[in-house]
């Protein structure tokens, strides 16, 4: 959820920079050197802020990425556990009714 907050606010952020850029070039009482000076600022500041979003969303999505593998083995390993137990369980089972068909086939034919 807060990699959707950083994508909005860096939207949010571009949205609200361009309109001060329009607001400003509309009414800026400075020369046209200075404003475009000032514009030039202005988007150097957003280039580094998406920059440096960019760089910590690829961070958390490294992150990500290696825990979602640790936990695909964690959750391979208990599955595999579980498994085992009942591949035993079920072979205890078949052993049991094995026994108890023997055993109803022996009182049948009444050996």
């Amino acid at each position: 959820m807060s990699e959707t907050r950083a994508g909005d606010r860096a939207a949010f952020f571009l949205l609200g920079a361009a309109i001060g850029a329009a607001a400003a070039l509309l009414m800026a009482p400075a020369s046209g050197a200075r404003t475009r000076r000032r514009l030039v600022g202005k988007g150097e500041e957003v280039a580094d802020y998406l920059i440096d979003t960019g760089k910590e969303l690829v961070e958390k999505c490294e992150d990500l990425y290696e825990r979602s593998g640790e936990l695909g083995v964690d959750a391979t390993r208990e599955l595999s556990g579980k498994y085992r137990a009942l591949l035993e369980h079920s072979k205890q089972l078949l052993d049991e009714a094995k026994t108890t068909l023997r055993r109803a086939k022996s009182a049948v034919t009444g050996q």
